[in-house]
């Protein structure tokens, strides 16, 4: 009976440990509604990745961080992975892992409220105006934007996102560069839930282009687990489907 009792022990502890779950602890923005929604665990990236990770057994540890804050989170080892990643920020601060397919895209615009009469051709065209953007923007979109940025005395940038549209209402700026999906997010959010008339005409102007963004993993294997199942996402119409559940006309 002892020896019985024995085998049982053992066959149930080994077989608990092989049905534990890995975890996997994620940075994600802080402020970056509808692509992350912190109060809720959920956003059109962080619903991607879990869409990804969690039918291979995963278990998921969300933080949310600032821009700059992700980076040196991923860097110093307190986090497996990181998301908003390009070349750029990569090299900028050498992190060392595995870059994952391209996840999401952001689509960067430069908003001005018609009033102002706001001409953009190029980049350079920016140092004119007084420009609220992202942080790390300036390390993200490349060497010709941070020149811009370089030769603005009054460019700023800002962890918060809703202050940009904020500011860019009340007329501290007369520009603010960001993603169109977030931009419309908040102007509908602050309309609805602020004294801030935000029924004044905007122009928006597609100068920065696209910005493709994906996840960086420290495990090769999980990495290439990320894009397997992206990749199937993408061909059932999953992630076609996760991008429908938030992105509306606002």
């Amino acid at each position: 009976m002892q020896i019985s009792a024995l085998v049982i022990f053992v066959t149930l502890f080994y077989s608990a440990r092989l049905q534990a779950k890995e975890k996997i602890t994620v940075a994600f923005g802080e402020i970056l509604a509808p692509w992350v929604l912190a109060d809720t665990n959920t956003g059109i990236i962080i619903d991607i990745f879990d869409s990804a990770m969690t039918p291979l057994g995963y278990e998921i540890e969300k933080i949310y961080l600032p821009y700059a804050r992700r980076s040196k989170a991923y860097k110093n080892g307190t986090v497996d992975v990181v998301s908003d990643m390009n070349s750029n920020t990569i090299e900028k601060y050498q992190l060392q892992g595995y870059m994952s397919e391209v996840a999401y895209t952001y689509q960067n615009y430069a908003f001005s409220l018609s009033k102002r009469h706001v001409q953009l051709t190029q980049l350079s065209d920016l140092e004119k105006y007084s420009l609220l953007s992202w942080q790390d923007a300036t390390v993200h979109l490349g060497a010709d934007y941070a020149l811009m940025a370089k030769n603005n005395p009054r460019y700023s940038e800002t962890f918060d996102q809703s202050m940009q549209v904020k500011m860019l209402f009340l007329e501290r700026f007369d520009v603010v560069q960001m993603d169109a999906t977030i931009f419309d997010y908040y102007r509908a959010k602050i309309a609805a839930t602020n004294n801030i008339d935000m029924t004044q005409k905007v122009d928006r102007q597609a100068i920065f282009g696209a910005s493709p963004n994906g996840f960086m993993f420290k495990s090769e294997k999980m990495r290439d687990e990320f894009d397997r199942r992206l990749r199937h996402l993408k061909a059932n119409g999953q992630y076609h489907a996760i991008f429908e559940r938030y992105v509306r006309n606002y």
